[in-house]
């Protein structure tokens, strides 16, 4: 979706207030420095990145455990009244057990992480996508809040020279004091419009500095190209609930409840594991100078019977979570395709806003040139003037509001598409890829 040549034209004069003019910022730039320096998509992160580990942590159920003891001490013993003997004691342990049977747990424990995984993934990609669309706002504000304030100076300009040609026309009586009056009070309103303007950059300036993480610089340049959208809306709601990372984050985090709950009732079936021990002992029994040594290897069995009824509460938290889960999916779902709505509707109404406003300026505009004229001939008052001005001031602030709306509201429905991407926006920037911190240590056995 191209950007028209009016806009183009518009853009080339949009300015940010006390800055060096002789550089201009992209808007692939803007995006591309807050895809890399914003706090918020770097501490999703680092969420991910804790929520990778509890693959490793479910992992790590399928292993072995190993641990080793070691004792020493002084030892007195004493049988039937003899004489006490004091000897030093040592004792040595190893064990080793690997589970064979969890009741399914450790399976369904590592299903779910992998579930809660993907789910992160998704919001990290929403969190980005969402952070983007800011940028997308921010960098059109600051666009628009500077267009707007060049037209109020303009304005203001235009109401000076028409207040000193009532000055003038008021002194070789032409005009009333009436009309100078009425040209200074709508000077002084431009006045304060163009105060208004520069609070209004300004508050844009801070809220593009907070998003991108810097300053812009010099002129800011509109994009060349929308993002490419679907023709229908069907196709948009189709590729909304494809696609749309909150969607799939909510659906995966389901999922991962469902796993919870097979994982809670495997704490009520039996429990098998191999288990090989050894152990060294020195200085033990009643003479003190016995040394025992024991080596065994078996299959234990432990078989849950009553756990003072934690186990069923626990299943049955994990259940209603489930339930939460799944309503909640089915919310996000709904929740999609009325953003997707509103977007649409929003993007077609700008794009139609954009059309009226064209053809109001070029009516204000032959309508104000119709007014000058007909002043000098007495037939209208330096008040129709001065309203003629106020409508086409008005009709050109608001084709810029157009404009802007047209561009925030097309990324917006890209955004809510799930395709608001570094990639999709052609930004030459390193993306972040969450898979390769999962694999890494998805399987790690040791170390961090």
């Amino acid at each position: 979706m191209k950007i028209s040549n009016q806009w183009r034209l518009f853009a080339a004069c949009v300015l940010v207030l006390g800055v060096n003019h002789a550089h201009a910022s992209s808007f692939e730039d803007a995006l591309g420095s807050a895809y890399q320096n914003n706090p918020q998509i770097k501490s999703e992160r680092a969420r991910l990145q804790a929520t990778d580990e509890g693959v490793s942590q479910a992992v790590s159920g399928f292993r072995p455990t190993i641990s080793a003891n070691y004792n020493r001490g002084r030892q007195e013993s004493s049988l039937g009244g003899a004489a006490e003997t004091r000897t030093n004691s040592e004792l040595k342990s190893l064990r080793v057990e690997q589970p064979i049977f969890r009741g399914g747990g450790t399976w369904s424990s590592y299903q779910s992480a992998l579930e809660q995984v993907k789910s992160g993934q998704h919001q990290l990609s929403a969190i980005e996508q969402r952070v983007l669309l800011d940028a997308v706002t921010v960098y059109m504000n600051v666009v628009s809040s500077s267009a707007i304030l060049e037209l109020s100076r303009k304005n203001m300009a235009v109401l000076e020279e028409q207040l000193n040609a009532a000055n003038t026309r008021f002194q070789v009586g032409e005009v009333t004091r009436t009309d100078v009056a009425q040209s200074e009070a709508r000077l002084s309103d431009s006045k304060s419009r163009v105060i208004a303007a520069e609070g209004q950059l300004l508050s844009a300036i801070a809220s593009y500095e907070r998003v991108i993480g810097m300053r812009p610089e010099g002129t800011l340049m509109v994009p060349e190209a929308l993002p490419e959208l679907p023709l229908k809306l069907e196709d948009a709601l189709q590729r909304a609930r494809a696609a749309n990372p909150q969607l799939l984050a909510a659906i995966y985090a389901a999922k991962a409840s469902d796993y919870d709950v097979r994982t809670t009732k495997a704490a009520l079936l039996p429990r098998v594991s191999l288990v090989g021990s050894m152990s060294r002992q020195k200085g033990g029994g009643q003479s003190g100078n016995t040394e025992f040594d024991q080596d065994r290897l078996g299959v234990e069995v432990a078989i849950p019977i009553y756990q003072a009824g934690a186990e069923y509460s626990r299943v049955r938290e994990a259940a209603a979570t489930a339930r939460q889960r799944s309503h909640d999916s089915i919310d996000q779902r709904q929740s999609i395709d009325e953003a997707v709505i509103q977007s649409w509707e929003q993007l077609e109404s700008a794009v139609a806003t954009i059309t009226t406003r064209n053809d109001q300026i070029k009516a204000a505009e032959l309508a104000l040139e119709g007014v000058k004229q007909e002043q000098q001939y007495g037939s209208r008052t330096v008040l129709d003037v001065l309203d003629a001005e106020q409508e086409l001031f008005s009709a050109r602030t608001n084709l810029v509001r157009a404009q802007r709306d047209r561009i925030v509201a097309a990324h917006s429905l890209a955004f809510t598409l799930g395709q608001l991407t570094p990639r999709n926006l052609n930004l030459q920037v390193a993306t972040y890829d969450p898979q390769a911190h999962a694999d890494e240590v998805g399987w790690k056995t040791i170390g961090y």
